[in-house]
């Protein structure tokens, strides 16, 4: 079951950039003249939107993007440097006068916020609320964009928690089926008493759900704060996180742009090779063990899974060996130019269209199916907390030339030792990896 919060959240991000860019091109017209290209609208708004998400003014548990804050004003003055130093390199991204910089600092600290409102309003995000019965809350948390559609007593918490999550954490409801967490990404928690934050910190890490604080349900807090932030365990919501994700995008589009047109020569040779579709879907589990599907290009026969079960019943050698790695090495599911495919891990190449959704990430532990989460749960469920990966350290290290116990530690160990810098490694230690051939079939 995969979650409609995070759709609408990436719609009110859209719509609010949408609206910027509208704004940005209105200025420009009113007071800056002279200016008659539509690069220096466009690159505004690019830096204007980098520096914004750099500084966390996109994150999910914001709610509020742009207003009388420091986020605020940090993203204002790193477009004002990046454009600047943008126009001194390209003389296509015109000067702006200071009457236009003032018009779009006041726009983004006292009118972007009411927009932003208005949006909240029309496209609510349904939560579950933590917080003593108080309905004046529930009326206020609107404002946020929040639509509380059950409210748990803080000193109940805990049980309702152990009540409406399974074995391994994850909130699928319980005999209350239309509270079913799954559904939305988020539980909202009153933490006006200091004494809730630190009760949630300590159940969060037991749970795969994002958990949200709220110090103030004053409108005042809308526009200067105090914000909702994230609570618990790797959150993400640091700006090396939010690197990593603008890496992650920039990779994407460059791969695309270079690699576009090798991907429609597959998706050729795949159609006119073997009957079927040229995409594999495949659900897997992402962060907080919400479900997508994750594409490949299709490199086995139509009737795979009917192949694979003959093989498990009459083969006891490739049975074990499947049971054990969840692959085989001599695959007789697997096309002709499926195992060319494998070979150079081109494949995978339509998972740059995951990255770009968000359900992936550049670099990551692997993104695995239902049936290994017991393999995972005997070991650690870390994995879960981060979005999975194109690559990681499993890729570098062997791939299925290694056992699924060292996969599990090196996934593992992964989201424990992140860092930027180690994920850059990474990246460089794939194309070797990739090119050795190691591990691949």
């Amino acid at each position: 079951m995969t979650s409609t919060g995070g759709h609408k959240g990436a719609l009110l991000i859209f719509l609010e950039l949408i609206f910027l860019f509208c704004v940005i091109a209105l200025l420009r017209l009113l007071l800056v003249p002279f200016s008659i290209g539509l690069t220096t609208v466009a690159v505004l708004w690019l830096v204007l939107a980098l520096a914004s998400y750099l500084v966390g003014e996109f994150e999910s548990t914001a709610r509020a993007n742009y207003g009388l804050t420091t986020r605020t004003q940090a993203a204002f003055a790193l477009s004002y440097v990046g454009y600047t130093g943008i126009h001194y390199l390209w003389l296509w991204c015109e000067p702006l006068t200071v009457r236009f910089w003032l018009a779009l600092w006041f726009y983004l600290t006292f009118i972007a916020p009411l927009v932003g409102i208005i949006l909240r309003r029309i496209v609510p995000q349904r939560v579950v609320l933590v917080t003593d019965f108080n309905q004046d809350k529930v009326g206020l948390l609107r404002w946020w964009g929040f639509e509380c559609a059950r409210i748990v007593m803080i000193e109940e918490i805990a049980e309702w928690l152990k009540n409406n999550a399974d074995t391994v954490g994850r909130l699928r409801g319980g005999s209350d089926a239309g509270t079913r967490v799954s559904r939305w990404t988020m539980i909202v928690v009153d933490i006006t008493d200091p004494r809730t934050e630190y009760l949630v910190a300590t159940l969060a890490p037991r749970y795969f759900v994002d958990f949200v604080g709220v110090r103030s349900f004053r409108m005042s807090a809308y526009l200067f704060g105090p914000h909702p932030r994230p609570l618990g365990p790797f959150a993400g919501d640091g700006i090396l996180w939010r690197l990593k994700r603008i890496i992650d995008i920039a990779l994407c589009f460059v791969g695309l742009l270079v690699l576009g047109l090798p991907m429609l020569v597959i998706a050729l040779l795949i159609k006119l090779t073997s009957p079927g579709p040229v995409f594999y879907r495949h659900r897997r589990l992402g962060r907080n063990m919400e479900e997508f599907y994750l594409l490949k290009f299709r490199t086995m026969f139509q009737d795979a899974d009917r192949r694979l079960q003959e093989i498990l019943q009459t083969d006891p050698a490739k049975r074990a060996e499947f049971e054990k790695t969840f692959k085989l090495k001599d695959d007789p599911r697997v096309t002709p130019i499926g195992k060319w495919l494998r070979r150079l891990s081109l494949d995978e190449l339509p998972q740059l269209f995951n990255v770009l959704a968000g359900q992936m990430s550049v670099v990551g532990p692997r993104p695995i199916v239902e049936q290994e989460v017991g393999y995972y749960r005997d070991y650690s469920l870390l994995l879960f907390r981060v979005a999975p990966g194109l690559t990681g350290l499993w890729q570098i290290s062997g791939r299925t030339d290694t056992s699924y116990e060292e996969r599990v530690r090196l996934d593992t160990r992964y989201v424990r030792e992140w860092t930027l810098a180690g994920d850059v490694a990474i990246i460089f230690k794939t194309i070797p990896a990739v090119l050795s051939r190691r591990g691949a079939y």
